[in-house]
């Protein structure tokens, strides 16, 4: 999808300091955060947003609902009235759901639009350090920092994304590693995972929206491969600081099984289709060979032989080019 007719924005890179004589040019951000049959993690999402630090810059707070059985908008309204609730339809996935906030938020001129998933919760001055380094690097087209996790926030969730050409075709970098000071560092990275992932406007306006067709997983990392293509960089800024639930939104980290490795089996064949070279695509379809017995007789030991099932599915309907099953998946 492209963002077509966007205006540029009108933040180049200034810096956001007190003294700054251009500071009059300040950073306009609209926060996503985007809810599906979530609401009370989506309340403390909110509840965050409401408590941050926003320097200076000004901040709009965009829920934008995915088809909930039941509308949260009565409810997210009486606790944070100044927030703007958006309702769709339908399910449109993490993608298709996201890009309707990210389209109003460009409408309406922001500069940033900052992804967000329900079941995060941002620190006070996560917005912050993201601006000033996004200040430091105008072609920086996406930036994202250390993401806790909920359930053991001495831990950390993850840092940033590879794509390893393996299995699963990425790897989370820092996934459940200490918190012990290594991640705190700002550099560049592959991809920033779209849990809590900081999109400039003007990178949006050249690179397009998500992609739909993804519906959900990996869309985070084929739009910074877009991004890089097109010359842009992703950054990562460990200083920025959320705490997430783990896919609260897929039954938990624990579920294994589901929408979830179907989509993210689907998606990775269609990554490796457009982006990967002859030998990436030769490494990922060994590494499936090579693993797929095993992993079905570990996961059939833990009675959890669905997932591999769902994966099987995934990559067997993508190399078909089926439609996604959204009935059958439970999305619809």
């Amino acid at each position: 999808m492209h963002a077509r007719g966007v205006r540029r924005s009108r933040f180049r890179g200034k810096a956001l300091t007190a003294d700054n004589p251009e500071n009059s040019c300040t950073p306009k951000v609209a926060a996503v955060v985007l809810n599906w049959n979530g609401l009370e993690d989506t309340l403390a999402c909110l509840d965050s947003l409401a408590q941050i630090d926003v320097g200076g810059a000004s901040l709009e707070i965009v829920a934008v609902d995915n088809g909930s059985r039941i509308s949260p908008r009565e409810e997210i309204l009486r606790r944070h009235p100044q927030v703007k609730v958006i309702e769709n339809p339908v399910n449109l996935g993490y993608a298709g759901g996201n890009n309707v906030g990210i389209a109003h938020g460009l409408e309406t001129g922001a500069d940033f639009v900052w992804l967000l998933n329900n079941d995060l919760v941002v620190r006070a001055d996560a917005l912050t350090e993201l601006l000033a380094v996004a200040a430091q690097y105008p072609r920086a087209a996406a930036l994202g920092g250390k993401v806790l996790r909920a359930d053991d926030p001495s831990r950390v969730w993850v840092a940033w994304g590879e794509v390893s050409w393996r299995q699963s075709l990425i790897r989370l970098v820092g996934e459940d590693a200490a918190d012990d000071g290594r991640w705190d560092l700002e550099r560049e990275v592959e991809w920033i995972p779209g849990c809590a992932l900081l999109l400039r406007a003007d990178a949006l306006a050249e690179v397009g929206l998500l992609e739909e067709d993804y519906f959900a997983y990996h869309e985070d990392v084929e739009w910074a491969a877009r991004a890089r293509q097109a010359g842009w960089s992703c950054r990562y800024v460990g200083a920025s600081t959320a705490v997430h639930s783990v896919h609260g939104s897929s039954g938990g980290a624990a579920h294994y099984g589901g929408f979830r490795k179907y989509l993210s089996a689907r998606n990775s064949v269609l990554y490796a289709r457009k982006y990967g070279r002859r030998h990436q695509r030769a490494l990922m379809a060994a590494a499936i060979v090579a693993t797929l017995p095993f992993q079905a007789l570990r996961r059939s030991l833990s009675g959890e032989a669905a997932g591999v099932v769902m994966k099987v599915r995934g990559w067997r309907d993508a190399l078909a080019g089926r439609p996604i099953p959204y009935e059958k998946l439970g999305l619809r």
